[in-house]
């Protein structure tokens, strides 16, 4: 009798599998290489997106039915993309090992970006906290989750650089500081990871979108990306090369072009770079037929050149698309493309699935009742506290936060005011329904009674039936919490945004309810800066919530009432408009500054708005009160290989405890090329009690000053410098030393 789908899932084992050595699985994948025929080499660079997959946009589908079994039969699939059902996942997984040829196993992959079952805050949120160490504690637990969906890669992390909010995919990046970007970049990874791609508990990472794709023109998704090579080397690739160094399994081309080269046929990029130059042993794929829209790009005349150019260019594995699978095989036959090309991309798909174990055990991360294994205690509390450390407040006139929970009369209003729409986007298998509202979050803490709540109006429609209610109920709080933003399907891939105003009604109703009078806290949620010049001027307290998942509400409620202290910092610079982007904090020095960043005749400057943000990079309050001094320094001149030890004092001058971003920045007062206006190079999250001081020390090389310099040689150069310590980007306690390399 033939066991049931769920009695096979029940049956699969999970026992540990032992780790292999590099050269053991090399051995491996060459002995398996030399049985494989021509055309099932070419299977393994194919990524099939079956009619069954969850994804948007085009998916390669065939006249048949059952076409993408007759695939896999044959050998000519190498991996599934974005399917996430345990079942479907073992039937596909059961063709290729017992029908096929070889019985090679696929491997399934999906964009567990910010979370799997579980929904944590968008990684932009996640970035404001500053915390590697937390990002990779909860990577480990988002892997767990992914574990037990059957998946054995995950496309993220996504450390494109970004300093245009109009881009969408803002959302899922670390905001526009190389350094920070680097520093969670790697957390990432290596939670993901965990050391060890065989362990039942891990998944291989994939770092995207190779390279520049934050970078594109006007913030528009899919669009041209120009920049000079040193930009690119500066301040673009130390996100990736921190991915590679990490051991990250794969690298994901992006859409855009660098040099006039699409980066999924660049052969700069793919060979000279990430293979010649960071020794790169992964295996890359394209993004979403990528390589297809090089026929757009007009850089290919057919699909055929499509190929040729992309496995020429180290192109390993192929998404969707089909160029491979129609045209490698004649290209070789044609002796355009030769064997060993080939050979070398199928043997890092091989050596990636004896890597983690496939061979081993084709099943391992299939579960009869994956759900048991999803949204357990220990995931739930990470991303809450991630979601904490994750709000950013921007403003808190005389103190009006943390509120009290007794004897006041609230009046919570807006779009989010009781929504659970609040997972972000790509938000992977979390289900909106699971995520706690803003409403039960305070209710939790300060009871129904003590609130009255109501829309007000929606996020974005002309609709102003609401208004009424929502003033009524303003004028019987004792303090009014506006609950405001943008649709949290307003950003995300393809949610470009021209304008960055709250959209709809809603700033008309802010502007009602503040003619009342009344203490108004203000909480923004977005997926990406917005311009929020009139709630910083006009709130007495302002929140930026973001999309912080699951826990949302509680972690509100929690900061709204002091039950926790805000402590995350901007990892994007907010603008005062669209106009002034982009507006990143480490911009080139001009020839003609501003002396203030306001306007100044023949000076680099607007007429109508200043040049500096309207927060600024790095920027974050806390119920605590920080106050730096005594900066000191070890040396005033740094030699070589010699290290320069910083010291500062920091205070918790308040009257709670709490935790401070301290930052460090460098700038550089001349060099043979133009540098930034500061280069942030180190920061640490310090605790601190009430009323107690700490000395917080960092160490400078001659590597944290080095930049591409005229001759493109990464150096110092015997130069001045100036430190910077504080909390933000615009910090002011300074000390100077130079670098010499004589020693």
């Amino acid at each position: 009798m033939e066991l049931t789908i769920e009695q096979q899932l029940s049956a699969i084992s999970h026992e540990a599998i032992r780790a292999k050595s590099k050269n053991e699985i090399q051995q491996l994948a060459n002995e398996l290489l030399q049985k494989m025929t021509l055309t099932e080499k070419i299977g393994q660079l194919f990524q099939l997106a079956p009619p069954e997959a969850n994804v948007e946009g085009l998916k390669w589908e065939h006249s048949e039915s059952n076409a993408s079994a007759q695939l896999i039969s044959a050998g000519k699939v190498g991996s599934i993309l974005s399917v996430v059902d345990s079942s479907t996942i073992f039937k596909l997984q059961k063709l290729a090992v017992e029908n096929s040829r070889l019985g090679i196993p696929l491997f399934f992959a999906a964009d567990m970006i910010h979370g799997c079952r579980t929904g944590f805050p968008i990684n932009l949120a996640m970035a404001c906290s500053f915390d590697p160490e937390l990002i990779e504690k909860s990577c480990q637990q988002i892997a767990y989750e992914i574990a037990h969906t059957g998946l054995n890669l995950t496309f993220s992390p996504m450390v494109d650089l970004v300093r245009d909010p109009r881009w969408g995919r803002v959302m899922e990046s670390n905001g526009e500081d190389p350094y920070l970007n680097s520093q969670l970049a790697a957390a990432y990874v290596r939670g993901y990871q965990q050391g060890d791609f065989s362990a039942n508990y891990s998944v291989a990472a994939c770092c995207k979108h190779f390279a520049a794709y934050g970078a594109i023109e006007g913030g528009r998704e899919y669009n041209t990306v120009d920049m000079s090579e040193r930009e690119l080397r500066q301040h673009y690739l130390p996100g990736y090369k921190a991915c590679a160094d990490a051991g990250v399994a794969s690298f994901m081309t992006s859409f855009n072009i660098y040099d006039g080269v699409p980066a999924t046929a660049n052969k700069f990029l793919l060979r000279d770079i990430l293979r010649n130059e960071w020794q790169y042993q992964g295996f890359a794929i394209s993004d979403y037929t990528s390589s297809y829209e090089m026929l757009d790009h007009k850089t290919a005349k057919d699909e055929e050149d499509v190929a040729l150019q992309c496995i020429l260019a180290g192109l390993d594995h192929e998404m969707v698309s089909t160029s491979y699978l129609n045209h490698l095989e004649n290209l070789v036959n044609a002796g355009k493309v030769s064997l060993d090309l080939i050979n070398e991309a199928v043997l890092r798909m091989l050596q990636f699935k004896f890597q983690i174990g496939l061979f081993d055990n084709p099943y391992k991360h299939i579960y009869a009742n994956p759900e048991q294994y999803m949204r357990n205690s220990e995931t739930l509390e990470l991303a809450h506290q991630v979601a904490l450390e994750s709000v950013v407040l921007l403003k808190n006139s005389h103190d009006l936060l943390p509120l009290s929970k007794q004897g006041k009369k609230i009046a919570l209003i807006g779009p989010f005011a009781n929504s659970n729409q609040v997972v972000g986007a790509w938000g992977s298998l979390a289900k909106d329904a699971e995520c706690v509202s803003l409403l039960t979050g305070i209710s939790s803490l300060v009871g129904a009674d003590a609130l009255l709540c109501t829309a007000g109006c929606a996020i974005n429609d002309q609709d102003r039936s609401g208004f009424a209610e929502a003033l009524e109920l303003a004028k019987q709080a004792d303090v009014v919490i506006l609950a405001f933003g943008e649709d949290q399907n307003m950003s995300g891939e393809a949610k470009s945004r021209a304008y960055l105003n709250i959209p709809g009604v809603q700033n008309e109703l802010a502007l009602a309810i503040k003619a009342l009078n009344k203490p108004m806290v203000s909480i923004i949620f977005s997926g990406r800066p917005l311009e929020l010049g009139w709630y910083a001027e006009h709130s007495d307290a302002l929140l930026q919530a973001w999309f912080l998942g699951n826990e949302s509400g509680n972690a509100l409620a929690s900061l709204l009432f002091g039950d926790a202290n805000p402590s995350a910092k901007l990892a994007m610079s907010f603008p005062y408009t669209v106009g002034q982007i982009p507006v990143y904090y480490n911009q080139y020095k001009t020839g003609r500054p501003s002396p203030t960043g306001d306007y100044s005749l023949f000076r680099s400057c607007f007429i109508d708005v200043p040049n500096y943000p309207l927060f600024p990079f790095g920027f974050g309050l806390s119920y605590s009160n920080f106050e730096y001094k005594n900066l000191k320094i070890s040396e005033k001149t740094l030699v070589a290989a010699q290290q320069l030890i910083v010291s500062v004092e920091l205070c918790n001058t308040g009257v709670v405890a709490g935790t401070e971003v301290v930052q460090l920045y460098i700038e550089c007062a001349n060099f043979s090329v133009v540098r930034p206006l500061r280069e942030l190079k180190a920061f640490r999250r310090v605790f601190l009690e009430k009323n107690s001081c700490k000395i917080v020390e960092f160490t400078l090389t001659q590597q944290d000053l080095a930049y591409y310099n005229i001759d493109m040689k990464f150096t110092p150069e015997n130069r001045n410098y100036v430190i910077y310590v504080g909390g933000s980007s615009q910090a002011t306690l300074n000390a100077n030393f130079s670098y010499s390399g004589e020693g």
